[in-house]
């Protein structure tokens, strides 16, 4: 088992904890549980409340929902257990509640792994993304390596491109050793899974120590905007890295060498299930409201 403690700007500190088998022995808490997460784990958690996953959930009627969960269960630690989308939500709902004392974090995607929540927790709001936001840390979070070599191995091997998102944004060998792991078109060890991962997060936190953002980011959160949150995430984020990439060769700013390997990774990486269009004109429409591009 390994740990990282992450120190906020406001010296709160988090603590990570990586290993496996976590579910079963997580923190007497009440378990906001994301239902899909549940059909695939298949046994009930002690003190588990159920709702969906994904974008539509992250709205401030399903914060209130979470408020009545609370008070029913009359506890006051809280741990999230599914994706980014339900861990937004549970932390930015707990993050307002004075009977909860403790937050925990058990990331259930490769994504939400990869890029823990350590920069707040956010809401949507009258179809825009993020609109409302608390800025604030877990005590703690657990990331199970079992969880998200599952998610690769028997779900989709498309969930790699989110390590070597971090990887592009943050830490350059990693990125070139995970390039070549693609490109190899070998599978992964649940052994170098580990690895990549646990490296993956050291990264993430030495980028976000100094302010920088995943490559992606700010403009697949526009995209999820302008679609009025049709949009996957995942595809968005994509997007947004891509879009990214092209303006700052464009300017002189990027690296044509790196920009050309991601975009061959994506190529091969791709999930047939992620939106492979994104409605431009909309895009337009809202980085001209919002004062065009600085």
């Amino acid at each position: 088992m390994r740990r990282i403690t992450f120190t906020s700007e406001s010296a709160e500190r988090c603590q990570l904890i990586f290993g496996k088998a976590f579910a079963g022995r997580l923190p007497e808490s009440l378990k906001i549980v994301d239902s899909g997460f549940r059909k695939v784990f298949g046994e009930r958690l002690e003190d588990e409340y159920l709702m969906p996953g994904g974008e539509h959930v992250k709205s401030v009627d399903r914060v209130f929902e979470i408020y009545q969960a609370i008070r029913a269960s009359r506890r006051n630690a809280i741990t999230a257990v599914g994706g980014g989308s339900l861990i937004d939500m549970v932390g930015y709902a707990s993050s307002g509640h004075t009977d909860i004392e403790k937050l925990f974090l058990f990331p259930t995607t490769t994504v939400s792994q990869v890029m823990p929540a350590l920069k707040g927790f956010r809401v949507n709001f009258e179809f825009v993304k993020d609109l409302l936001s608390f800025n604030c840390l877990p005590d703690k979070v657990f990331i199970d390596f079992e969880v998200s070599y599952r998610e690769y191995a028997c779900s989709s091997k498309s969930v790699l491109i989110f390590p070597l998102l971090v990887a592009l944004s943050f830490d350059n060998r990693l990125f070139k050793y995970l390039f070549n792991v693609v490109v190899s078109g070998k599978d992964i060890s649940a052994e170098q899974w580990e690895d990549i991962v646990f490296s993956s997060v050291k990264a993430y936190l030495k980028g976000i120590e100094t302010g920088r953002f995943v490559v992606g980011t700010e403009i697949g959160r526009l995209i999820e905007t302008a679609s009025r949150l049709k949009a996957g995430y995942d595809s968005s984020l994509l997007f947004g890295a891509m879009m990214e990439l092209r303006l700052a060769e464009k300017f002189g700013t990027g690296d044509s060498s790196v920009t050309e390997d991601f975009f061959r990774v994506v190529k091969l990486l791709w999930d047939s299930r992620w939106s492979s269009r994104i409605d431009m004109s909309s895009l337009v429409d809202l980085v001209e409201q919002k004062g065009g591009v600085r």
